[in-house]
């Protein structure tokens, strides 16, 4: 997935917030907010690393979730737009699109199924991304591609370099 070296392939979750820094990212989840990268191998779960971005920040864990639970979304896109990515180990995957506190889109980025009840705006996206029917064409990578579409929030050079970071126990 380029762009994205920092993820995981087996098993992350990505959370792309529009227009919020690193610390303000995380400050909204409630966690103490820590500068610079944890050290390898000392926080076993719960890590969310947050990376600064074109547009906003980046919010990556390894193997972790809270980017797919409500009481992390909801707050997070307060003002704001939030779309996030996630797989696990056994392929179960997921991408939650947020704006202002509410639930917009959500669905299987492996295997989209039934388009009926999308916004038309979101349909033309996931079609041409190949992210439509019973099984993904585009997979995770244009998973990803939607995310930036929707929050207008990319990675950039400094992205590769975790800016804060914060423990949140669930």
């Amino acid at each position: 997935m380029s762009g994205y070296d920092w993820l995981d392939d087996d098993a992350f979750c990505a959370t792309f917030v529009r227009g919020l820094t690193p610390h303000e990212a995380l400050a909204r989840l409630g966690i103490d907010v820590f500068d610079g990268d944890d050290e390898e191998g000392e926080i076993e779960e719960g890590l969310i690393s947050a990376r600064s971005a074109e547009g906003g920040t980046i919010l990556s864990e390894w193997n972790g979730f809270a980017g797919t639970l409500d009481e992390v979304l909801r707050p997070l896109s307060a003002g704001t737009v939030t779309a996030s990515v996630f797989v696990n180990v056994n392929r179960v995957a997921s991408f939650d699109h947020y704006v202002d506190g509410r639930r917009i889109l959500s669905f299987d980025p492996l295997f989209p199924g039934d388009e009926d009840g999308i916004s038309e705006d979101y349909l033309a996206d996931r079609v041409e991304l190949g992210l439509v029917g019973d099984k993904s064409e585009g997979g995770l990578a244009a998973a990803l591609l939607l995310a930036e579409r929707i929050t207008e929030v990319r990675p950039s050079t400094s992205s590769d370099i975790v800016a804060a970071h914060g423990v949140l126990e669930y």
